[in-house]
């Protein structure tokens, strides 16, 4: 119940926050000359609906049992005619002893068993990052499936709307992160992430006294804190993760290939062990990840700009309220002022 009332307290500025984040994307691509096309959008929702096409096609097939074939019986000859086989009973000889079977020794329970595992080794080799196509309808496909979900669409100019400013908010973070560099510092990390110092401290403890690291980053990816990807990480470059990690990962006096104290990231914690550092080049999905964080970093610094105004009238709030219970989050609806209140 506490958690619910702390989210209805937050909800308002949530809500604000994003219609923030929504203007000032807008606002960035227009500087920019990003223009998104009603043909874009066209292709956008093609893929949206092609891709839940498929899923709906994957949720819905069963597999058809293939019949085993029967084995084929086989002619007896002319004449032929089986004799019965005795069934011999053996008796047991009273003179001879029954062996008795040695019993297996049985584990105690209670003392634990300490499985040493090697770390794994070093990768020799970069991953190269293959591009994913996405699924697409023909146009007759595709004109149906739009028909279709129309009548569903509280209205269609919204719609295409929210689809152009995701398409925006795409083209703006590509722009963003032309500058990701696609080589540089990187380190071959191990992680463990948990969502409180206690925790992080008790994986620090059993890793000292030389506890499986798989079975414990198994552990922790079944309760993932803040999505963050728990065991061996491979080589990770400078900037794709929290500066948090960077400060402590890419710093000179951190040793190698020794289990470091947790350290804050965000809300959780984390603890490393770097086996290598280096210089080089940088996959695919290190360089994506530079570019989500150069992007994040520009929008939370463009969020606070002096001419943004965040503070929020009690009108304001339950006005926030009573759109978001509703379900209605339309581009275009302005955030209607309070008494004697400018709107930003």
């Amino acid at each position: 119940m506490q958690k619910l009332i702390d989210s209805q307290e937050k909800l308002p500025e949530e809500v604000l926050d994003k219609q923030i984040e929504k203007l000032v994307i807008r606002k960035e691509a227009d500087r920019r000359s990003i223009v998104i096309p009603p043909s874009d959008i066209d292709a956008k929702i093609n893929e949206l609906l092609s891709i839940q096409r498929d899923d709906l096609n994957k949720a819905t097939a069963t597999p058809t049992p293939t019949p085993s074939p029967r084995p084929s019986a086989t002619e007896a000859p002319e004449g032929f005619v089986p004799s019965s086989t005795p069934t011999i009973t053996p008796t047991l000889d009273p003179q001879t002893p029954t062996p008795t079977p040695t019993p297996s020794p049985t584990l105690d329970p209670l003392t634990p068993t300490v499985t040493r595992t090697p770390f794994p080794t070093r990768p020799t080799a970069t991953a190269i990052a293959t591009a994913t196509i996405p699924p697409t309808m023909t146009g007759d496909e595709f004109n149906k499936a739009y028909s279709d979900i129309k009548p569903l669409l509280k209205s269609e100019s919204n719609y295409r709307d929210t689809i152009a400013y995701l398409l925006e908010r795409e083209r703006l973070r590509k722009s963003v992160g032309a500058a990701a560099p696609e080589s540089g510092p990187r380190a071959h990390v191990l992680r463990l992430a948990t969502s409180t110092k206690d925790e992080a401290r008790v994986a620090l403890i059993q890793l000292d006294q030389d506890f499986p690291f798989e079975e414990l980053s198994a552990q922790a990816s079944e309760r993932p804190a803040e999505g963050r990807v728990s065991g061996d990480l491979g080589y990770v470059a400078w900037g794709s993760e929290a500066p948090e990690f960077d400060d402590v990962v890419f710093n000179p006096d951190t040793p190698l290939d020794k289990w470091i104290e947790p350290f804050p990231v965000g809300v959780h914690w984390e603890t490393v062990r770097i086996l290598d550092r280096d210089t080089g080049p940088y996959d695919g999905k290190n360089i994506e990840k530079i570019k989500d964080r150069m992007f994040k970093e520009w929008l939370d610094q463009a969020k606070q700009a002096p001419d943004i105004e965040r503070d929020l009238s009690p009108q304001e709030r339950q006005w926030a309220v009573d759109r978001a219970s509703k379900g209605i989050f339309e581009t275009t609806t302005d955030r209607r002022p309070g008494p004697s209140r400018r709107t930003p």
